[in-house]
């Protein structure tokens, strides 16, 4: 094992905390996402947070679907997963190539 080679311990602790970390930060530009859906009320607001939820909420199924359900295999776990990315991702496009119509009050 080389020196910048840590053990499978470790590298599964480290891809846990970086994996908790990136949810966490996910999770909280979601929900600022979210609230500036709630204070100005533009529909692309609303498809940027849910599509955020859905890209960072991913590490957290990845990391606990095996857990919750251990019935199901892992390559089920990662279909899933991409898929929410993918839909996720999508909707952060639609949202932010979404026609801005002004209203008029």
């Amino acid at each position: 094992m080389s020196p910048f080679q840590p053990s499978p311990a470790i590298q599964s602790q480290i891809a846990f905390v970086l994996t908790a970390i990136s949810t966490v930060l996910g999770l909280a530009v979601g929900y600022l996402a979210l609230r500036g859906y709630w204070q100005s009320r533009h529909r692309p607001m609303f498809f940027v947070a849910v599509g955020f939820f859905l890209v960072f909420w991913t590490p957290v199924f990845l990391v606990l679907g095996p857990y919750l359900v251990p019935l199901v295999g892992p390559f089920v776990y990662g279909m899933l997963g991409e898929i929410s990315r993918i839909v996720g991702l999508l909707s952060i496009l639609y949202g932010l190539r979404m026609p801005y119509v002004q209203r008029t009050s």
